[in-house]
């Protein structure tokens, strides 16, 4: 009996040291996992990229971007209502002043035209039947007034010849005195056909003037008639590129609707958009560096728009620098605007969000790179792509500086490779 009692309890032994060994196993492995981070609080190397905080000068820099602008603009309109009957050149065609964009046609101006020629011609013609008509009417004048001359000789002889003869008592006395008196009328006759000539001759002047008047009036018609017509007959104007067509084949145009627009390419000047909060940043003659993707070219503020669109204010820059080859009207640029320089300061590359004056955490790096920390930072003025740190930061440190808002909740965060 004694025998059977010990055979039954060796199993109960070996049970109970089987349960105590697993028991430790899984208080060893929960261990090992609650002092590990959790995969919520990683973050791969390659999904964040990082800086290092620099100490020095920061040049303060305003961004913007806009386009090139022509400094010289030709806007051709319709010169009548018309047709558009053909179009020669289109957007981006280079042109000099005599290069035909597009012919306009109306039936109307081109009879107009013919029409203003004929008065033209009339009023001519008139002129010349007006001045040969004076200068027969001056020979007749002339005509008679040599033959009242001529009168008045004789009768100025036959008076002095009878003047001997009265004494001699040849002639009677009333004979002498009839010659006399014709001598007189005479006279006053010649008086007064000489003032009649000199009223005619001014007369006929008068009448002149109003011809030539006449002649100018139907010469400047025509000259007003053909110059709407030759308009139909649309050209640059300036030397530049077709900026805009805005009109097609065969389309009716009214009176001073727009044709085309163009624009110089050797003179132009840039229009930035900038944020109105670095407004205050930006004033005139300040240097400016416009990038237009095939080159740089410097220039200064010229102007600053006062309004404000949707956040933005338009700054216009004269260009100083000679233009890169690929300059053109219309050329989507940007701009950098040299606003200053803050001496012996921290700066780092703008993180993600950041902006002036923010007061933010931000995550700093060890030095073995494989966790990150999050510290307290107070931004300072933004330049470009940097922006001042006020404190929070030492130079040399480094800081992830991409989004980590996933991660607000978190302290400390663990870098994989």
């Amino acid at each position: 009996m004694d025998i059977q009692k010990s055979t039954e309890k060796k199993p109960a032994n070996l049970q109970q040291k089987w349960i105590v060994g697993t028991l430790l196993i899984i208080s060893i492995i929960s261990f090992w996992a609650f002092s590990q981070p959790s995969g919520a609080e990683k973050v791969s190397n390659s999904q964040i990229w990082t800086d290092n905080v620099k100490f020095g000068d920061l040049i303060l820099e305003v961004e913007g971007y806009g386009k090139l602008k022509s400094k010289h603009q030709r806007l051709l309109t319709a010169p009548a209502n018309a047709t558009v009957e053909e179009i020669v050149l289109k957007p981006g065609s280079l042109v000099d002043k005599d290069s035909v964009i597009a012919r306009l046609s109306n039936p109307k101006i081109s009879q107009q035209v013919r029409e203003a020629k004929r008065n033209y011609n009339n009023a001519k013609a008139i002129f010349l039947q007006v001045e040969l008509k004076q200068k027969r009417e001056l020979l007749a004048y002339q005509a008679l007034q040599e033959e009242l001359m001529s009168e008045l000789e004789l009768a100025e002889l036959k008076m002095t010849a009878e003047e001997n003869l009265v004494e001699k008592g040849i002639v009677s006395e009333l004979t002498f005195k009839r010659s006399q008196l014709n001598h007189r009328q005479l006279s006053r006759r010649i008086i007064i056909e000489e003032t009649r000539l000199a009223q005619l001759s001014e007369v006929h002047q008068q009448e002149l003037t109003i011809e030539k008047d006449r002649i100018e009036q139907q010469k400047e018609n025509v000259a007003v008639i053909t110059e709407q017509y030759n308009r139909l007959t649309v050209r640059a104007g300036i030397d530049g590129v077709v900026q805009n067509l805005a009109v097609e084949l065969g389309q009716s145009v009214a009176l001073g609707e727009q044709v085309a627009l163009v624009g110089s390419v050797d003179s132009l000047f840039a229009m930035l958009n900038v944020s109105q909060a670095d407004i205050e940043l930006i004033a005139l003659e300040q240097v400016v560096n416009i990038d237009t993707r095939g080159g740089t070219v410097i220039g200064k503020v010229q102007r600053i728009n006062p309004l404000v669109k949707q956040g933005m204010i338009s700054i216009e820059v004269s260009l100083t620098g000679k233009l890169p080859n690929n300059a053109r009207p219309d050329l989507n640029v940007d701009g950098v605007i040299s606003t200053g320089t803050l001496a012996g300061v921290m700066y780092i590359k703008k993180p993600v969000n950041a902006g002036t004056g923010m007061k933010t955490q931000l995550f700093k790096v060890n030095e073995t790179q494989d966790t990150a920390q999050k510290v307290a930072i107070i931004y300072g003025q933004e330049s470009g792509e940097y922006i001042q740190i006020v404190s929070g930061a030492s130079a040399d440190e480094n800081f992830i500086l991409s989004d980590m808002s996933r991660w607000n909740n978190t302290s400390q965060i663990t870098i994989t490779q």
